[in-house]
């Protein structure tokens, strides 16, 4: 297999309908694994928020204290993980931060200000090593069902402040809010007048709760540059691997950039059409094991 690197999104990807990791895929992952092949799991989630599938793929992950601490020796060698959408690079196992892309206060400030109108919550993703909690709560707004279900699900740690000041919002990662598509509209249109390409933002269908009355998408803001491909294109240089050894896989607006750019695009059979055209090869669904199917055609040598 000449790609010595897999970037590998999460939901809708390697995670299947019900949001759990096959044991096709679990075993694919393994197989490439076991022949040398850095697997980097890409995700928009935090690290808490993909323990789960993580657990899956890696085995034993929790997070420690001092995670903020260098590794000891080669045994405690850092697994890299994007999370965030590349604003910050992870190990797997312990959640230590390795690499942080954080949006400046002042610059996160005038993003909630702009936000802070809306009748949902704002959400905050901050480094949780500095202050202690995963997403600060704020804005005039409330949060969605939606948004609670997940809070429970994920484990993520909330903390919630009606109103916040410059010096509040250091160690921001993200800024997002979570709305139906039409509520959505009216916060990008806000968004592109008042910051233009000082930021960096998407938005898409959020992960959705059990039967849910109404789909939901998340809007998710971030410092100008940030993306999948920034993440890992870090861990990348940091093992000597060149852009054209790196095969990934992705569905969503969110793995566009990843797309584009790797030496070995893949959509899966369920992307958006975006993903799809930015892609070399399109394999099969995230219910048909598509990410055990794209391995073994990698490993194989039929993709080239």
């Amino acid at each position: 297999m000449r790609y010595r690197m897999i970037g590998l999104d999460l939901d809708g990807t390697l995670l299947n309908e019900r949001g759990v990791v096959s044991e096709a895929n679990r075993l694919a992952v393994a197989r490439a694994r076991e022949a040398g092949v850095m697997v980097v799991p890409c995700t928009g989630r935090g690290w808490q928020e993909a323990k789960e599938p993580m657990q899956a793929i890696f085995g034993e992950v929790s997070f420690k204290e001092s995670s903020h601490e260098a590794a000891s020796d080669s045994r405690d060698m850092p697994l890299p993980g994007v999370f965030n959408t590349g604003a910050a690079v992870c190990d797997v196992r312990s959640g230590r931060s390795l690499d942080l892309a954080i949006i400046e206060p002042h610059l996160a400030h005038e993003i909630v200000q702009c936000l802070r109108h809306l009748p949902e919550s704002i959400l905050i993703f901050r480094d949780i090593s500095q202050v202690g909690h995963d997403y600060m709560v704020t804005g005039q707004g409330s949060l969605t069902p939606n948004t609670q279900w997940w809070f429970q699900k994920s484990g993520a740690t909330v903390h919630y402040q009606s109103d916040v000041a410059i010096d509040d919002l250091r160690h921001t990662l993200r800024v997002g809010i979570v709305a139906s598509p039409v509520r959505m509209r009216t916060a990008t249109e806000r968004l592109c007048e008042a910051l233009g390409d000082r930021v960096f933002f998407h938005s898409f269908e959020a992960v959705q709760m059990p039967d849910p009355s109404e789909s939901m998408h998340i809007l998710e803001i971030f410092a100008a540059g940030v993306d999948k491909w920034r993440g890992l294109s870090w861990v990348a240089q940091a093992h000597g691997i060149e852009p054209d050894e790196i095969a990934c896989m992705g569905d969503e607006v969110n793995d566009l950039q990843m797309l584009r750019a790797a030496g070995c695009p893949i959509a899966m059979g369920n992307a958006i059409a975006d993903a799809k055209a930015a892609a070399r090869y399109v394999t099969k669904s995230h219910r048909e094991d598509g990410v055990a199917y794209a391995i073994d055609q990698l490993m194989s040598g039929r993709w080239e």
